[in-house]
C-alpha cells in the first residue's frame, strides 16, 4: 500500500495552522507568504508538518 503525503503550515509565534492540505511546493510558497504577510512570523517560528493525504 503507497501512503500519499501532504503537506500543513504551521506557525509556532503566532499559532496560524493552514486549513488545506497542499502538495510540498505549494505549501512553500504559502510558508513564504505568511513570513512576508506582516504578522511578525520569521522563517524560524514556520515550518512545514508532513500529513497523510
Amino acid at each position: 500500500m503507497v501512503v500519499g503525503w501532504s503537506y500543513i503550515v504551521v506557525c509556532r509565534n503566532c499559532g496560524y495552522i493552514s486549513a488545506e492540505k497542499l502538495p510540498e511546493k505549494e505549501a512553500k510558497a504559502l510558508m513564504h507568504e505568511h513570513v512576508g504577510d506582516g504578522a511578525h512570523c520569521s522563517t524560524g517560528y514556520v515550518s512545514l508538518m508532513k500529513v497523510r493525504s
